[in-house]
């Protein structure tokens, strides 16, 4: 008598549950992201062969377009709020806590301390129209020098954060020039790091293709 085999077909798997967790993901990373701040300056750098690359983190730096206007930039949401509340107390600069987170997640700026406060609170597309006169530099006095007191300050508040155990590292200095920055303008940065005891910085060029070997 023949016996009877069951018929067979192919096993189903439920995805439901996996595709649940997937959007759940997704959805979880667009609400936790934050957006890259819109860039104050565009410097278009000159290229080199220089295979050196610098840390993603924990960065200090300047900007020269080709107008010779300088802008700085930060990292560390910490350290910028250090700052800020230093910055703001020393020179009465009158903001408030909301003010100061939004430097904090600010990006680059580059106008006179006395304008800081209206800058701030500009649209992102008021900014971008913005007629940014750059950072001031005194290099007859460098006691008068905005930049080198913004300069010397961010590292100080760097050096806290480290202390608190909130940063791993101090700043790596770092100097950004557009290819058609006249080179005096580069010459004040760079003379103002100096004046400052700041010897060790990083100038940032594009990469090109190294000459040919036969």
């Amino acid at each position: 008598m023949p016996k009877n085999k069951p018929k067979r077909s192919a096993p189903s798997i439920d995805m439901t549950a996996m595709c649940d967790v997937a959007f759940l993901l997704l959805t979880f990373f667009m609400l936790t992201a934050k957006a890259k701040p819109q860039e104050t300056v565009v410097i278009d750098t000159p290229s080199s062969i220089s295979e050196t690359k610098l840390p993603d983190a924990g960065t200090l730096t300047l900007m020269v377009n080709k107008d010779g206007k300088v802008f700085m930039d930060m990292a560390g949401q910490h350290t910028r709020l250090s700052l800020i509340d230093d910055v703001n107390s020393r020179y009465q600069l009158g903001l408030n806590d909301q003010e100061k987170m939004k430097f904090a997640n600010l990006g680059s700026f580059g106008v006179p301390r006395n304008q800081l406060k209206k800058y701030i609170n500009l649209s992102p597309a008021e900014r971008s129209a913005y007629p940014s006169e750059g950072i001031p530099i005194d290099t007859a006095d460098i006691n008068k020098s905005e930049l080198a007191d913004w300069i010397h300050n961010a590292r100080l508040a760097q050096f806290r954060m480290k202390q608190e155990g909130k940063v791993k590292e101090e700043y790596v200095m770092i100097v950004k020039a557009d290819q058609s920055t006249p080179y005096p303008a580069v010459q004040k940065v760079i003379n103002t790091l100096t004046d400052i005891n700041v010897n060790k910085f990083n100038l940032i060029t594009s990469m090109e293709g190294g000459p040919k070997k036969d």
